[in-house]
């Protein structure tokens, strides 16, 4: 507990450290692309670190007028794991950012960084 308050302490005296840390932590964001999939690949998604889509790729096979509710199911499930993949990405760089401290505070930019799906909507 002593360990974790020194630790605190120190995070709190390099406040501008930690400001700059946290703006090169959204350039590098906006920079890396993480691709999601569904159907084996058949339709997939591409997202920049602060989840804004940058690209959807899909099967020419999947593109005839029978197909229609298969699609949007595919491109709703590469979405979610696109945006799955993104929170993961975005913990790992907060947990770096913490030096692998486990703070309230960066749970609350977590939430911040990366919402969760109200109730009732699917998580996946």
């Amino acid at each position: 507990m002593l360990k974790e308050l020194s630790s605190l302490a120190a995070l709190l005296r390099n406040a501008q450290e930690i400001t700059d840390r946290m703006k090169s932590l959204g350039e590098r964001l906006s920079q890396e692309r993480i691709a999601g999939s569904a159907g084996g690949g058949l339709v997939k998604v591409v997202l920049d670190g602060t989840m804004e889509p940058r690209q959807i790729s899909i099967d020419p096979h999947l593109l005839t007028s029978d197909s229609h509710e298969l699609l949007e199911e595919l491109t709703l499930g590469a979405l979610r794991d696109a945006v799955r993949k993104a929170r993961d990405r975005h913990g790992e760089l907060l947990q770096e950012l913490s030096g692998g401290l486990n703070l309230p505070i960066m749970e609350g930019i977590k939430d911040v960084l990366m919402p969760r799906p109200k109730d009732g909507e699917d998580a996946t």
